[in-house]
């Protein structure tokens, strides 16, 4: 590239893929400023939101006093772009921008604007949105954005419904320097050794699941897990064993033998990121169908998904049984996942679309 260009990207600090994102970027010949949005919210802020959910009332009184906090994201945004100068705006998720500064960027400024969805941009799935103005900032700009991706088949036609131009699929994928093969010692093996493990948070999908294979040993990490059970006046299941960050989550897929992989509620076509990570860390994984798979992987020779519980207890008896099929599944996997579907692989579709619009 003769001439470096600049992005200016704006993404939440999520499991490093923000920072993954910007070096593969970068190593492209572009020059990156990565802004995080922010992931805990102040605590006056935080408090405002709980009172103005409990009490209706209380909301539209609070309301100017929450859009302060999003009032000084987006000011901030904008002081550094001003600042930076940038060719091109790439978010991802974007739920912290306002529609009016989108509209800055795009024709004050004339800076070409790019959106990568990860989630359901609409907040679907039990209106779970932080306050109304994350739920409905991309909503009211999104005609504004130059290209729009999207992890799922499903949310490209529904945004295109609602009138958005330039939408097309980008599926996630994996850091493979951050989810790989790790040494694990036997003391570790031993210690996670579970029949099956899974690492996530707390949904109500996956806790009937879960509590679906208690009769095998089953290892559950992540975070939310005793609060999920404390509001319902429910006890902490035993196979909850804490969090896990880090190499600990590569050293449980490691050992374990079956990682099982359970979607949240919004993943309609297209897969999670553990899709990938599982079998970059040369584990075994076990997931539930999402009809992207096919298209993804080979299903039985790189991938194995089951549709309903009863498919799930077979496989998981049939390949604790035969870890030879395992084995095979496990090396057919992580080569698909290394050659097609790491975050380089992405990113050369978003630089395609870069170029095109510059």
């Amino acid at each position: 590239m003769a001439d470096k260009k600049k992005i200016f990207m704006l993404a939440p600090n999520f499991y490093g893929i923000d920072r993954s994102i910007k070096s593969i970027l970068e190593s492209f010949g572009f020059e990156v400023v990565l802004k995080n949005t922010r992931n805990r919210l102040g605590p006056a802020e935080a408090i405002s939101l709980k009172i103005s959910k409990m009490t209706p009332i209380a909301a539209s009184a609070l309301r100017p006093f929450l859009k302060s906090f999003l009032d000084r994201d987006n000011e901030e945004y904008l002081s550094l772009m001003r600042e930076m100068k940038p060719d091109i705006f790439f978010a991802i998720k974007g739920e912290t921008i306002y529609p009016e500064t989108l509209a800055l960027i795009k024709n004050e400024m004339n800076i070409p604007c790019l959106i990568y969805q990860w989630d359901c941009p609409f907040y679907s799935y039990a209106d779970n949105a932080v306050d109304i103005y994350r739920k409905n900032n991309f909503a009211g700009g999104m005609h504004l954005y130059d290209h729009i991706f999207s992890h799922d088949p499903y949310y490209v036609n529904e945004i295109k419904s609602r009138g958005a131009k330039n939408v097309s699929y980008l599926p996630l994928a994996t850091d493979p320097s951050q989810y790989r093969d790790v040494e694990v010692s036997e003391e570790e093996r031993r210690e996670y050794d579970f029949d099956i493990c899974f690492v996530g948070s707390p949904f109500p999908n996956r806790i009937e699941i879960l509590n679906s294979l208690r009769e095998f040993k089953l290892g559950v990490f992540g975070d939310g897990w005793d609060m999920w059970h404390k509001l319902r006046f429910k006890k902490i299941p035993g196979y909850y064993k804490g969090r896990a960050t880090g190499e600990t989550v590569l050293k449980l897929y490691k050992s374990s033998k079956i990682v099982l992989n359970i979607h949240s509620p919004d993943a309609k076509y297209g897969v999670n990121t553990r899709t990938f990570d599982i079998p970059a860390c040369g584990a075994f994984e076990l997931t539930d169908y999402k009809s992207e798979m096919d298209r993804l992987f080979k299903p039985g020779e790189e991938i194995v998904y089951y549709k309903n519980l009863d498919e799930l207890k077979h496989l998981v008896k049939f390949y604790i049984e035969n870890p030879e099929k395992r084995r095979s599944i496990i090396e057919k996997g992580r080569a698909k996942v290394l050659e097609n579907h790491t975050w380089r692989n992405r990113m050369q579709e978003v630089v395609r679309i870069i170029l095109h619009v510059l």
